[in-house]
């Protein structure tokens, strides 16, 4: 069996006897198998498949590779009947053991080699319509608990965290981000790209006003 399945399926018992080279495995990924076993942790939620893996991953904390991993939790991955009774929260959980070793701020992917210069909060707040409100606010506080950094940029939008969570009418991660220190005007912005431009050309009125809240 592939490690990234086992562990994908949340196998814990199979994924300790590979690591303990009991049983073998098949890679699927071309990596070492503690990190095809935190890829599929990660992605499927198994906290206890992440914590030992991380045990054998020795990636710098400025590693972009990080900013692939941080992303798998964010994907709720379910597969069938077979995920059914899986306990949703351990995807959190695999988050937050992520973020204890790498640079909350940390740039992806490393796929597009970074062109787009992404931060998982960012990540969290863009596009991802499986999220809700709850689940972008768990991870996007265990984020910023991490010290992740409201005043990045991307390469794509030019815009802060703030600014996608406006760009995509996220009005809780808009007021968690507030509540944070994020800069409501943002003055070094290009005019497009400031968080209240975004919020009056995607129609979301309701953020105008968080972000206006004297003109409100």
């Amino acid at each position: 069996m592939a490690a990234t399945t086992a562990a994908g399926f949340r196998q814990t018992e199979l994924a300790c006897r590979m690591l303990a080279g009991e049983v073998p495995y098949r890679s699927e990924r071309g990596q070492s198998l503690a990190e095809e076993l935190l890829w599929g942790a990660a992605m499927g939620g198994d906290a206890e498949i992440v914590r030992l893996a991380l045990e054998r991953v020795d990636w710098p904390y400025d590693d972009p590779r990080w900013f692939e991993m941080l992303e798998q939790p964010l994907r709720l991955w379910a597969h069938g009947s077979v995920s059914g009774g899986w306990d949703r929260s351990t995807y959190l959980a695999c988050f937050r053991l992520l973020l204890q070793r790498c640079n909350p701020s940390v740039r992806g992917r490393v796929t597009d080699q970074g062109q787009f210069g992404l931060t998982v909060l960012h990540s969290i707040a863009g596009a991802r319509p499986h999220l809700t409100a709850d689940d972008r606010i768990g991870f996007a506080t265990a984020a910023l608990d991490a010290g992740a950094r409201l005043d990045v940029r991307d390469h794509l939008l030019k815009s802060t965290p703030l600014g996608w969570a406006c760009r995509w009418g996220r009005r809780e991660l808009v007021a968690l981000f507030l509540s944070r220190g994020a800069d409501p005007v943002e003055p070094d912005a290009d005019p497009w790209a400031s968080p209240l431009a975004w919020s009056r050309r995607m129609g979301h009125g309701d953020l105008v006003a968080l972000l206006m809240p004297t003109n409100s």
